[in-house]
Protein backbone atom coordinates (compact mmCIF):
# COMPACT_ATOMS: atom_id res chain seq x y z
CA UNK A 1 0.00 0.00 0.00
CA UNK A 2 0.99 3.67 -0.90
CA UNK A 3 1.12 5.78 1.64
CA UNK A 4 2.32 9.73 2.16
CA UNK A 5 4.36 10.58 5.51
CA UNK A 6 6.19 13.25 7.19
CA UNK A 7 8.56 13.51 10.19
CA UNK A 8 8.81 16.53 11.90
CA UNK A 9 10.72 19.98 11.19
CA UNK A 10 13.80 21.23 10.60
CA UNK A 11 13.74 25.48 10.38
CA UNK A 12 10.09 24.96 9.32
CA UNK A 13 11.50 22.38 6.40
CA UNK A 14 9.54 18.85 6.77
CA UNK A 15 11.37 15.79 5.87
CA UNK A 16 9.18 14.42 3.37
CA UNK A 17 8.44 11.03 1.39
CA UNK A 18 5.98 11.38 -1.34
CA UNK A 19 4.86 8.38 -3.06
CA UNK A 20 3.33 7.94 -6.57
CA UNK A 21 2.82 5.23 -8.70
CA UNK A 22 5.80 2.81 -8.39
CA UNK A 23 7.91 5.68 -7.51
CA UNK A 24 8.62 7.48 -4.50
CA UNK A 25 10.49 11.00 -3.76
CA UNK A 26 12.45 12.93 -1.48
CA UNK A 27 13.20 17.04 -1.24
CA UNK A 28 15.19 18.90 1.71
CA UNK A 29 17.20 21.92 1.84
CA UNK A 30 20.74 20.97 3.38
CA UNK A 31 20.28 21.47 7.11
CA UNK A 32 21.33 20.10 10.06
CA UNK A 33 19.18 18.53 12.60
CA UNK A 34 20.48 18.48 16.70
CA UNK A 35 21.21 15.11 17.45
CA UNK A 36 23.44 13.18 20.06
CA UNK A 37 26.05 12.24 17.70
CA UNK A 38 29.55 11.33 18.80
CA UNK A 39 33.48 11.15 17.27
CA UNK A 40 33.17 7.51 16.69
CA UNK A 41 29.56 8.20 15.09
CA UNK A 42 31.01 10.10 12.64
CA UNK A 43 34.54 7.98 11.94
CA UNK A 44 32.05 5.23 11.64
CA UNK A 45 30.17 7.57 9.14
CA UNK A 46 33.02 8.64 7.34
CA UNK A 47 33.72 4.86 6.42
CA UNK A 48 30.52 3.88 5.52
CA UNK A 49 30.33 6.59 2.66
CA UNK A 50 33.59 5.48 1.27
CA UNK A 51 32.67 1.59 1.74
CA UNK A 52 29.53 2.66 -0.13
CA UNK A 53 31.47 4.40 -3.08
CA UNK A 54 33.18 1.16 -3.35
CA UNK A 55 30.06 -1.36 -3.44
CA UNK A 56 27.43 0.41 -4.29
CA UNK A 57 25.42 -0.35 -1.71
CA UNK A 58 25.47 -3.88 -3.37
CA UNK A 59 24.31 -2.66 -6.45
CA UNK A 60 26.09 -0.78 -9.33
CA UNK A 61 26.15 2.57 -10.11
CA UNK A 62 24.86 4.01 -13.31
CA UNK A 63 27.58 6.93 -14.55
CA UNK A 64 25.44 6.72 -18.27
CA UNK A 65 21.81 7.74 -16.67
CA UNK A 66 23.65 10.07 -13.91
CA UNK A 67 24.84 12.24 -16.72
CA UNK A 68 21.94 12.07 -18.56
CA UNK A 69 19.94 13.42 -15.56
CA UNK A 70 22.94 16.38 -15.54
CA UNK A 71 21.79 17.12 -19.24
CA UNK A 72 18.16 17.11 -18.66
CA UNK A 73 18.79 19.32 -16.06
CA UNK A 74 20.32 21.89 -17.45
CA UNK A 75 17.68 21.86 -20.74
CA UNK A 76 14.40 21.99 -18.25
CA UNK A 77 16.57 24.87 -16.67
CA UNK A 78 16.94 26.63 -20.44
CA UNK A 79 13.49 26.10 -20.68
CA UNK A 80 12.40 28.15 -17.89
CA UNK A 81 14.98 30.51 -18.42
CA UNK A 82 17.65 29.68 -15.60
CA UNK A 83 21.02 29.55 -15.98
CA UNK A 84 22.79 26.46 -16.62
CA UNK A 85 24.52 24.18 -13.84
CA UNK A 86 27.90 23.10 -14.23
CA UNK A 87 29.16 19.36 -12.78
CA UNK A 88 30.45 18.99 -9.60
CA UNK A 89 32.50 16.00 -8.87
CA UNK A 90 32.02 16.37 -5.09
CA UNK A 91 28.46 17.10 -5.67
CA UNK A 92 28.36 13.77 -7.41
CA UNK A 93 30.47 12.05 -4.92
CA UNK A 94 28.05 12.33 -1.81
CA UNK A 95 25.08 12.41 -3.88
CA UNK A 96 26.53 8.71 -5.15
CA UNK A 97 27.62 7.51 -1.18
CA UNK A 98 23.91 8.11 -0.13
CA UNK A 99 22.29 6.53 -3.48
CA UNK A 100 24.41 3.45 -2.44
CA UNK A 101 23.64 3.89 1.09
CA UNK A 102 19.60 3.87 0.44
CA UNK A 103 20.03 0.64 -1.69
CA UNK A 104 22.55 -1.05 0.81
CA UNK A 105 19.74 -0.83 3.82
CA UNK A 106 16.57 -0.28 1.64
CA UNK A 107 15.20 3.29 2.93
CA UNK A 108 13.95 6.27 1.21
CA UNK A 109 15.09 9.42 3.42
CA UNK A 110 17.09 12.35 3.45
CA UNK A 111 18.01 11.47 7.20
CA UNK A 112 20.04 8.07 7.65
CA UNK A 113 19.15 5.70 10.92
CA UNK A 114 21.55 7.40 12.71
CA UNK A 115 20.55 10.99 11.90
CA UNK A 116 23.10 12.32 9.50
CA UNK A 117 21.30 14.43 6.92
CA UNK A 118 22.78 15.79 3.27
CA UNK A 119 24.55 18.38 5.03
CA UNK A 120 26.25 16.53 6.83
CA UNK A 121 26.97 14.39 3.91
CA UNK A 122 28.89 16.97 1.57
CA UNK A 123 30.61 18.45 5.24
CA UNK A 124 32.61 14.59 5.27
CA UNK A 125 32.96 14.10 1.47
CA UNK A 126 33.24 17.60 -0.23
CA UNK A 127 36.71 18.21 1.17
CA UNK A 128 37.32 21.62 -0.44
CA UNK A 129 33.76 23.16 -1.06
CA UNK A 130 33.02 25.92 0.83
CA UNK A 131 28.70 25.86 0.80
CA UNK A 132 25.67 23.79 1.58
CA UNK A 133 23.07 22.35 -0.75
CA UNK A 134 19.84 20.82 -1.68
CA UNK A 135 18.92 17.34 -2.20
CA UNK A 136 16.47 15.40 -4.30
CA UNK A 137 15.87 11.33 -3.93
CA UNK A 138 13.38 9.61 -6.43
CA UNK A 139 13.10 5.79 -6.10
CA UNK A 140 11.31 3.27 -8.55
CA UNK A 141 10.75 -0.27 -7.89
CA UNK A 142 10.23 -2.15 -11.13
CA UNK A 143 10.98 -4.92 -13.34
CA UNK A 144 12.93 -2.89 -15.66
CA UNK A 145 15.02 -0.28 -14.48
CA UNK A 146 14.30 3.34 -14.91
CA UNK A 147 15.84 5.81 -17.82
CA UNK A 148 16.89 8.89 -16.88
CA UNK A 149 13.80 10.66 -18.54
CA UNK A 150 11.38 8.16 -15.74
CA UNK A 151 13.44 9.14 -12.77
CA UNK A 152 13.26 13.31 -13.95
CA UNK A 153 9.64 12.44 -14.56
CA UNK A 154 9.25 11.98 -11.00
CA UNK A 155 10.93 15.02 -9.99
CA UNK A 156 9.02 16.53 -12.85
CA UNK A 157 5.73 15.75 -11.01
CA UNK A 158 6.46 17.21 -7.72
CA UNK A 159 6.06 20.46 -7.91
CA UNK A 160 8.16 20.88 -4.72
CA UNK A 161 10.95 18.85 -6.23
CA UNK A 162 10.53 20.67 -9.62
CA UNK A 163 11.36 24.04 -7.84
CA UNK A 164 14.28 22.64 -6.50
CA UNK A 165 16.16 21.52 -10.23
CA UNK A 166 15.16 24.78 -11.12
CA UNK A 167 15.95 27.52 -7.97
CA UNK A 168 18.19 30.47 -9.97
CA UNK A 169 20.77 30.53 -7.20
CA UNK A 170 22.40 27.04 -7.87
CA UNK A 171 25.15 26.63 -10.06
CA UNK A 172 26.49 23.23 -9.29
CA UNK A 173 24.96 19.84 -9.10
CA UNK A 174 25.67 16.16 -9.12
CA UNK A 175 23.82 13.07 -9.28
CA UNK A 176 24.17 9.45 -8.09
CA UNK A 177 21.97 6.58 -9.71
CA UNK A 178 22.31 3.55 -8.05
CA UNK A 179 19.95 0.21 -9.45
CA UNK A 180 20.02 -2.98 -6.80
CA UNK A 181 17.83 -5.56 -8.22
CA UNK A 182 14.43 -4.15 -9.23
CA UNK A 183 15.53 -1.16 -7.28
CA UNK A 184 16.99 2.32 -8.42
CA UNK A 185 17.93 5.12 -6.17
CA UNK A 186 18.49 8.67 -7.56
CA UNK A 187 19.52 11.68 -5.57
CA UNK A 188 20.72 14.74 -7.04
CA UNK A 189 22.23 17.92 -5.13
CA UNK A 190 22.46 21.30 -6.07
CA UNK A 191 24.20 24.31 -4.61
CA UNK A 192 26.17 27.74 -5.39
CA UNK A 193 29.30 27.02 -3.22
CA UNK A 194 30.60 30.41 -1.71
CA UNK A 195 34.22 29.53 -2.71
CA UNK A 196 36.70 26.13 -2.27
CA UNK A 197 39.51 24.95 -0.16
CA UNK A 198 43.00 25.26 -2.75
CA UNK A 199 43.62 21.49 -1.48
CA UNK A 200 41.36 19.06 0.89
CA UNK A 201 40.68 19.24 4.38
CA UNK A 202 41.73 15.98 5.69
CA UNK A 203 38.85 14.08 7.25
CA UNK A 204 40.91 13.30 10.11
CA UNK A 205 43.96 16.21 11.69
CA UNK A 206 46.18 15.71 14.39
CA UNK A 207 46.38 19.03 15.88
CA UNK A 208 45.67 22.90 14.35
CA UNK A 209 48.77 22.94 12.31
CA UNK A 210 46.83 20.76 9.73
CA UNK A 211 44.17 23.08 9.52
CA UNK A 212 45.80 26.00 8.98
CA UNK A 213 48.01 24.21 6.24
CA UNK A 214 44.50 24.09 3.71
CA UNK A 215 43.42 26.92 5.33
CA UNK A 216 46.07 29.61 4.04
CA UNK A 217 45.44 28.69 0.50
CA UNK A 218 41.42 28.75 0.23
CA UNK A 219 40.33 31.09 -2.91
CA UNK A 220 38.81 33.59 -2.15
CA UNK A 221 41.23 34.37 0.96
CA UNK A 222 39.58 33.33 4.55
CA UNK A 223 39.48 36.52 5.94
CA UNK A 224 38.46 35.29 9.29
CA UNK A 225 36.36 31.88 10.34
CA UNK A 226 35.29 30.08 13.30
CA UNK A 227 34.89 25.98 14.30
CA UNK A 228 31.50 24.61 15.70
CA UNK A 229 29.92 21.15 16.57
CA UNK A 230 28.29 20.26 12.70
CA UNK A 231 25.38 19.70 14.89
CA UNK A 232 25.05 23.08 16.07
CA UNK A 233 23.43 25.33 13.24
CA UNK A 234 23.56 28.41 14.77
CA UNK A 235 27.25 27.58 15.62
CA UNK A 236 26.22 29.23 18.56
CA UNK A 237 28.92 27.64 20.09
CA UNK A 238 31.33 28.33 17.71
CA UNK A 239 35.04 29.66 18.77
CA UNK A 240 37.14 31.85 16.43
CA UNK A 241 40.48 31.27 14.58
CA UNK A 242 42.65 33.52 17.39
CA UNK A 243 41.84 30.30 19.63
CA UNK A 244 41.95 27.44 17.58
CA UNK A 245 45.86 26.74 18.81
CA UNK A 246 44.42 26.20 22.42
CA UNK A 247 41.29 25.28 21.93
CA UNK A 248 41.58 22.47 19.56
CA UNK A 249 40.99 19.48 21.39
CA UNK A 250 39.45 15.81 20.46
CA UNK A 251 36.65 16.27 18.99
CA UNK A 252 34.49 16.94 16.08
CA UNK A 253 34.37 20.49 14.18
CA UNK A 254 33.14 21.87 11.16
CA UNK A 255 34.77 24.60 9.61
CA UNK A 256 32.74 28.06 9.00
CA UNK A 257 34.03 30.70 7.25
CA UNK A 258 33.05 34.30 7.29
CA UNK A 259 32.04 36.18 4.54
CA UNK A 260 32.39 40.00 5.09
CA UNK A 261 29.14 41.52 3.72
CA UNK A 262 29.91 45.35 4.49
CA UNK A 263 32.37 47.06 7.69
CA UNK A 264 29.86 45.70 10.37
CA UNK A 265 28.70 42.13 9.25
CA UNK A 266 29.38 39.22 8.67
CA UNK A 267 27.66 35.91 6.99
CA UNK A 268 28.67 32.49 8.33
CA UNK A 269 29.47 29.69 5.63
CA UNK A 270 29.35 25.85 5.98
CA UNK A 271 32.82 24.30 5.24
CA UNK A 272 34.12 20.46 5.77
CA UNK A 273 33.65 18.37 9.20
CA UNK A 274 37.00 16.95 10.47
CA UNK A 275 37.68 15.34 13.72
CA UNK A 276 40.32 15.98 15.42
CA UNK A 277 42.24 12.91 16.99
Amino acid sequence: MLTTGSSPTVDGVARRMLLAGMGSLAALPAFAAPQVIGADDWLAYEARLRDRLVDAGGGRFEAPKERQLWALTNGARAANAKLPCGWSDELALAARAHAADLADRDYVEHLTPEGFDPTHRIGVLARRMIGSASENIAYRHAPTPPSAEDLMGLWRNSERHWLNLLAPTHAQVGFGVVTRGERTYAVGLYAHPDGELAAPLPFKINGAADLSSVLEQASPHLESFSLSNPLDVAASRAFGQEAIGSRLTPGVYQLRPRQRLDERRYQILWGPIFVRV
